[in-house]
């Protein structure tokens, strides 16, 4: 994997990683001040729609954690899973590389969305701005499109046997 790739993956990792410990942190000094019932999920238009303990506030990090663990499983297991796809080690290497930062938008997505915005408004019992969620699904959406054009690209590039 390249300088930049490794570069690209350790800053959205630690920032997706660092909104989920910030957000937790400040969830766990306003406990004692929030009330015992809370809103806790939002309907369709960003108005809460469950009112529960506050023990359930906790959703959005279980979330967070659930997702973050799948894509950091996920981009283990691409690096050792056969595609069969007929194309040069080079073009792989490439198409690995790209896969690892696309799985680090999900990973960045998931934790602002979750962490971030999500239980931020559990917190201050806000409405959810429905704008965000559908940003944040557009962005990762592009982002898979973006991957794909790209593999593409790199399979035509880097044809089997040439190096």
């Amino acid at each position: 994997m390249s300088r930049a790739v490794k570069i690209i993956h350790i800053a959205l990792t630690a920032t997706a990683w660092g909104i989920f410990t910030a957000s937790l942190v400040r969830f766990i000094v306003v406990w004692g001040s929030l009330p015992e019932n809370l809103g806790i999920h939002f309907a369709s238009d960003g108005q809460f729609d469950m009112i529960s303990k506050k023990s359930y506030a906790a959703y959005p990090y279980i979330v967070t954690v659930a997702a973050l663990a799948f894509f950091e499983i996920a981009a283990l297991l691409s690096k050792k899973i056969k595609t069969g796809v007929k194309i040069s080690e080079n073009g792989d290497l490439k198409i690995r590389a790209a896969l690892k930062i696309l799985l680090d938008i999900f990973k960045l997505g998931f934790s602002f969305f979750f962490s971030g915005v999500w239980a931020d408004c559990v917190i201050r019992q806000r409405p959810l701005n429905t704008i965000i969620p559908a940003a944040v699904m557009l962005i990762m959406f592009l982002s898979f499109c973006a991957f794909a054009i790209a593999a593409i690209v790199i399979k035509v590039k880097n044809p089997p046997g040439r190096e």
